[in-house]
């Protein structure tokens, strides 16, 4: 008997790579054709998954519940098909192919009672409960002599579904494609970061216009704005609440309103004028006051001096030619006096080659985002005797900036550095984080995507998905930057906004 099964299994899971290619569709054909292809494509995926299901819930397996002998049906799964893989008791428990026994209950779930009152389950949009992967659930009953003893599932993780579909479908680079369900949902997308977004209350007005009347019809062709016209075929898959949109985008992207680019325009200027000050300042002093760096009463007053003409500092200290920081004021910072920082990178490179420095961001001792900007000194006999650091808090530098500029308060600004750190954010638990593996970003393939352009670019504009401020909700947000240097250190100032809100 299992033998028979395991055919069947085989037999039925290798059906989608048998399927037309869309890809050859599209260019033989077009658009309407590819869709037909694609959607026939995924709903054979998801009705062979069911199909499977069915199969091992007729086992005698299934039916006594012996989980171990479920298991081995259930692992055939896995190699096609990426999901969590379970059987699930009246109660709510269940068994997973990955973690046998786990221990926790899916008897709270919307779609429970249903399924055990006899009814499959197919495409519920879900968050798996032991992986926290966005997915989508297909479930049949096990029944025995008419009475339901038990459920087999699999939660289909939706992002390695799109991937698969990517590849398949293979689409030029203007084109796009998405599923949603009956209430708007994205469960499948081109672009992972949309899934689960709402296509009937986030995105352009056009696109909810037209999204609305799709989603009354079984298919048809509508067109609307996003970033770009798109025209588009769309069509329900026939045994699911499920509709596919394939669309072409006609032109290139909308340009940024032009009240954006102003924004900017007054802003990065401003902060490019503020760093030179400062910069100005440093270099000025050391040439004015021609100090003598034997002698520490002159050190400090040039220390006071600078602080006195930059309120955006708020420490300057003397490191000598060895690497030892030695006066520091405000005295507020004393004790650490004498301190030994010749291991750090910024000092090192000094000391093989005085001049003028403008640091990366690091960590203060004070716990929060710091810069410096430095100028070598040198002695009667011109010879290096050390360095004048100011420390600067960026975060108190852009803020005051901010409150002398027009920027609405419907936009955000924020700050990164090419390697990927991020100066400064509205959103201030984002300081000094690093976009590019830090893993609150890890989940938003479009903005790490952007990033890379934002990086190499000194100037451009995209779009890219992220949580609005003080807000778990997804939000589309289109952004320009452009940059301020100084001493070959460039940052990345990003203005954005949510052009469908």
């Amino acid at each position: 008997m299992k033998t028979i099964i395991s055919a069947l299994l085989a037999f039925t899971l290798a059906i989608p790579a048998r399927a037309e290619n869309p890809a050859e569709s599209l260019q033989a054909q077009g658009l309407e054709s590819t869709l037909n292809v694609a959607a026939h494509y995924l709903e054979t995926i998801v009705a062979d998954a069911q199909a499977s299901l069915e199969l091992i819930a007729s086992t005698p397996e299934a039916g006594s519940g012996d989980w171990h002998g479920i298991k081995q049906y259930l692992k055939m799964f896995e190699p096609d098909l990426p999901g969590v893989y379970f059987y699930v008791l009246p109660n709510g428990n269940y068994y997973s192919v990955s973690r046998d026994y786990t221990n926790l209950n899916l008897s709270d779930r919307a779609y429970f009672k249903s399924l055990f009152s006899g009814n499959p389950v197919k495409g519920f949009p879900i968050y798996s409960r032991s992986t926290g992967k966005k997915s989508a659930l297909v479930a049949v009953p096990i029944l025995v002599d008419g009475k339901v003893t038990g459920a087999l599932g699999i939660s289909i993780f939706l992002e390695e579904l799109s991937a698969k579909l990517n590849r398949a479908f293979a689409l030029p680079p203007n084109h796009t494609w998405y599923v949603l369900n009956a209430k708007g949902n994205t469960m499948l997308h081109k672009e992972s970061d949309f899934i689960f977004m709402n296509a009937l209350t986030q995105g352009s007005k056009s696109l909810q216009e037209a999204v609305s009347v799709a989603l009354k019809s079984k298919r048809g062709t509508t067109q609307y704005e996003l970033e770009g016209i798109r025209r588009t075929h769309y069509r329900k898959l026939p045994h699911m609440d499920w509709w596919m949109f394939l669309a072409k985008i006609e032109r290139e992207k909308v340009q940024p309103p032009p009240k954006l680019k102003l924004s900017l325009e007054r802003f990065v200027p401003g902060l490019q004028r503020s760093l030179d000050r400062i910069d100005g300042s440093l270099a000025g002093l050391i040439e004015k006051s021609k100090v003598d760096v034997g002698k520490e009463s002159e050190i400090r007053k040039v220390l006071g001096a600078l602080l006195d003409e930059n309120l955006n500092i708020f420490e300057a200290a003397f490191v000598d030619s060895k690497g030892f920081l030695r006066y520091i004021e405000p005295g507020d910072y004393k004790n650490f006096e004498n301190t030994d920082i010749s291991n750090q990178e910024h000092i090192i490179t000094m000391r093989k080659k005085p001049m003028p420095q403008f640091t990366s961001g690091f960590t203060a001792v004070e716990g929060f985002l710091a810069v410096i900007i430095a100028h070598p000194l040198y002695d009667s006999g011109k010879h290096f005797a050390g360095r004048i650091n100011l420390v600067i808090r960026p975060e108190l530098l852009i803020d005051s900036l901010l409150k002398k500029n027009t920027i609405p308060d419907d936009y955000e600004l924020w700050i990164m550095q090419p390697d990927g750190m991020i100066i400064y954010d509205q959103d201030k638990e984002e300081i000094g984080k690093m976009l590019f593996n830090d893993p609150i970003y890890a989940g938003y393939g479009n903005l790490l995507e952007l990033g890379k352009q934002i990086a190499s670019d000194s100037t451009g504009e995209g779009s890219y998905i992220f949580p609005a401020p003080e807000s778990s909700e997804k939000v589309i947000k289109n952004a320009i930057w452009q940059t301020v240097i100084l001493h070959k250190r460039e940052w990345r100032v990003v203005l954005a906004y949510r052009p469908y809100e």
